[in-house]
């Protein structure tokens, strides 16, 4: 079977087309089916036979294909009853199997498929900790959920398919595990979002599935799932003081839209206006500090709020021309002098922990142009490379007058500060080595690295890519190939000590996102 993406003509599989009959269908579910783009194999040959193996039959399991548009059309929520949130109701999913929301609390057995067993240790050492980067404390990805997989099978799905996809962009093996996970946990979410009842667990599960898509593609084929997960957080009202599992998904789920949203120079995949109000962050007691999980949320929920200011000022200019627009220029430099008072208040009001361990300078004779900065733990200098990524959008979105956009972008003043602050996020993921941080890197890399002018700073922007490629799993070749064809557009900066011009037009590419998008998120 060829990867291809289905036609009006195609037929979809009858396991999937009786949910057409459903009664009362509230919610949209969009998913992304399996990407046409995933170097998978496109034949599955099992090269033992497992219990897993023998419960799946392989000539189901052909290929990855792009069935995106049939998927957000199939994919449904049905809202939820009065009885889902009592744990003591047992519930019935669409096969008729009753389950209870109380049983997955209790004792569960241990898993004794090897493949399986293998596969749910790697999450538990790999990939629940890239999920728990800020959740220093409860660490719900890594402790909790890998217990509630023990008897919730979409979870335990999830885990797997999750590990499994790492596994093999790491490795380039048991390519045919990473495909049998994700296909059967799609399957199963479909099945579980049909049903009346949707747990955290249920909105975990989309995250991790969503990571399976977002390690190997272009940042814009991460919003399907990620719109879809959206109306479930609008639904039930997860948000940033819902307690437990529920809070921790959506934190991971804020961080998820950002990076997806500034990667591709889209808007997000959900209204930010909508969704910045479901943060909460209590300031601490007079003379008290804030504790590092909550510091760094916070520090989430500000680079969301610049970046959906920079989307609100390409907007202005796109619809300048327009009355019905609401942000004139003057309320515009308000709320960006107001959004930078509290990029450098929060900077001040950082905890002892996040402190800088040692400052070193660049050194001609290494690899790294930058100053090098290290701190304590990746999970740390993730947090700071995420506040300078702040300060370098709304840097590039002070408000101006349309035609004065790129004369503001090559000024010395603006044009250096942008710099300073792209070299410190690219410089973050050199100095500390750590995969946690890298795996959320990627994103800020990139849009750092559009702002460089020096081709020793590049060089070193695509060698810090490369790595984490190569360590992660995470496909950077899309990111490195965006780099080289801004630089090439970019004028003559290749060469050392680049013109200020070639840094506007550099900078001025990056405001726009690679593109003239102009919709307000």
């Amino acid at each position: 079977m060829s990867s291809r993406r289905l036609g009006p003509q195609d037929t979809i599989s009858p396991h999937r087309s009786h949910v057409m009959n459903t009664a009362q269908l509230a919610f949209s579910k969009q998913v992304r089916g399996p990407s046409s783009r995933s170097k998978l194999a496109l034949e599955w040959k099992p090269e033992t036979k497992t219990a897993w193996k023998q419960r799946h039959s392989p000539a189901r399991i052909v290929a990855f294909v792009d069935e995106t548009f049939q998927v957000s059309q199939l994919y449904h929520v049905l809202p939820c009853d009065a009885t889902d949130d009592d744990p003591g109701v047992p519930k019935t999913n669409n096969k008729g199997h009753a389950f209870s929301l109380a049983a997955h609390t209790g004792v569960a057995a241990p898993i004794t498929n090897e493949k399986d067993a293998f596969y749910l240790a790697r999450y538990t050492d790999i990939i629940g900790p890239r999920f728990d980067m800020f959740d220093s404390t409860s660490r719900y990805f890594s402790l909790t959920l890998p217990r509630i997989a023990l008897s919730n099978h979409l979870v335990l799905l999830a885990c797997l398919a999750c590990a499994a996809r790492q596994y093999s962009l790491v490795t380039d093996r048991s390519h045919h595990d990473a495909l049998e996970y994700y296909n059967e946990a799609l399957k199963t979410l479909y099945e579980r979002l049909n049903d009346s009842g949707h747990e955290a667990a249920t909105f975990a599960s989309c995250l991790l599935i969503a990571h399976c898509e977002m390690v190997e593609s272009k940042a814009s084929d991460w919003n399907l799932h990620l719109k879809g997960t959206g109306e479930l957080v609008m639904m039930h009202h997860w948000n940033g003081r819902s307690g437990g599992l529920a809070q921790a998904s959506f934190w991971i789920y804020y961080r998820m839209i950002i990076l997806a949203s500034l990667a591709s120079g889209m808007s997000a995949a959900v209204n930010l206006s909508q969704l910045l109000p479901l943060g909460y962050f209590p300031s601490p007691a007079a003379g008290g500090e804030w504790t590092l999980d909550a510091w760094q949320s916070k520090v989430v929920h500000l680079l969301g709020s610049t970046h959906r200011f920079w989307a609100r000022t390409r907007n202005h200019h796109h619809h300048h021309h327009h009355q019905s627009n609401p942000d004139s220029l003057d309320k515009l430099t308000t709320e960006w002098t107001s959004l930078n008072d509290q990029l450098l208040h929060h900077q001040t009001q950082a905890p002892p922990i996040c402190q800088a361990l040692s400052i070193t300078p660049s050194n001609d004779d290494n690899l790294n142009p930058f100053e090098t900065v290290r701190y304590v733990n990746g999970p740390v200098s993730a947090a700071w490379q995420m506040l300078h990524t702040a300060y370098l959008v709304l840097t590039l979105s002070q408000p101006c007058p349309r035609a004065a956009r790129l004369t503001l972008l090559s000024s010395p003043e603006v044009g250096n500060k942008a710099l300073g602050y792209a070299r410190m996020i690219v410089s973050n993921s050199i100095a500390n080595r750590c995969t946690i941080a890298w795996a959320n890197a990627v994103q800020l890399l990139t849009m750092a690295g559009q702002c460089l002018v020096v081709a020793r700073e590049r060089q070193a922007c695509l060698r810090a890519l490369e790595d984490i490629q190569r360590h992660t799993g995470w496909n950077t070749r899309v990111n490195m190939e965006m780099l080289a064809d801004t630089w090439r557009r970019g004028g003559t900066g290749e060469v050392d000590g680049g013109g200020v011009g070639d840094l506007g037009r550099l900078l001025y590419t990056a405001w726009m996102g690679g593109g003239d998008e102009g919709v307000v998120s």
